[in-house]
């Protein structure tokens, strides 16, 4: 009896430690490396241009008292800075840094150095595309680009028609029903894509420009946008990106008439 009591013991113990350890044939839990440390964010003066970049207007922005923002195209990160405190700091994307050519007419999209001014600033702003925005679209899809005005009507070949009434773009199908397109939805049919005329309500488009934005002039913008993994490259066509909490913050801390260095 004896016998059997310490034959059960050892097998209950034998049971219990195999349980935790391993299993010829079974994996092993491997777990993930811990991520490499960040690094750490430069001072402003710390944060030299680069080759393509313009060391002026960068040793003007910091020897300029009071409030101003500083954008680094090479580094693609803002700081607002009063005096030689940096108040915030935050990762950006800058423009592609290219050329697009289209119907004998050139349209940069890089970000240009210089001084700037915080001239007017808006919550939950509307992009109204520029042409170029459709240009672009004709030549990826390989469509042909058509201006709409006002009472224009153009017919499709499934017997519908594409009509502008009262400044906004709508379909009237066969049976004479009209409804507008929705704003954001590009106008493709037959080959074509549609523009619809400024000021119309499908050429002001939500959500693109984030939640808000400081006009910077001349077309230029600091905003927000629903395309966080573009932040830290080069993706728009020349504004300056930011995520939308960043944009949120600093829409509260600067007023207008904050000059905005960019090199």
């Amino acid at each position: 009896m004896m016998h059997m009591r310490r034959f059960a013991a050892l097998a209950l113990a034998t049971l219990a430690t195999g349980a935790c350890a391993p299993v010829q044939g079974a994996y092993e839990r491997v777990f993930p490396a811990p991520p490499p440390p960040e690094a750490p964010v430069p001072a402003p003066a710390e944060a030299a241009p680069g080759m393509d970049g313009d060391s002026a207007v960068w040793q003007t922005a910091l020897a300029t008292d009071g409030q101003r923002i500083l954008v680094s195209r090479r580094l693609k990160r803002l700081w607002l800075m009063e005096g030689d405190s940096v108040i915030k700091t935050a990762p950006v994307a800058i423009g592609r840094d290219t050329v697009f050519r289209y119907a004998g007419r050139s349209y940069d999209f890089s970000t240009p150095t210089g001084k700037r001014t915080v001239l007017d600033k808006e919550e939950m702003p509307l992009w109204i595309p520029p042409d170029w925005h459709y240009f672009e679209k004709a030549v990826e899809q390989d469509l042909e680009p058509v201006h709409l005005r006002n009472g224009d009507r153009v017919e499709l070949s499934d017997g519908t028609a594409i009509e502008v009434r009262k400044g906004a773009v709508g379909r009237l199908n066969r049976f004479g029903n009209w409804w507008p397109f929705t704003p954001g939805s590009e106008i493709v049919f037959d080959g074509k894509i549609f523009i619809p005329p400024l000021g119309s309500p499908q050429r002001k488009i939500p959500k693109v420009l984030g939640t808000h934005r400081l006009i910077l002039g001349d077309g230029y913008l600091i905003h927000g946008t629903p395309e966080e993994d573009s932040i830290g490259r080069e993706a728009s066509h020349g504004c300056i990106r930011m995520l939308n909490r960043d944009v949120a913050e600093l829409y509260t801390l600067v007023p207008k008439g904050t000059p905005v260095f960019v090199y």
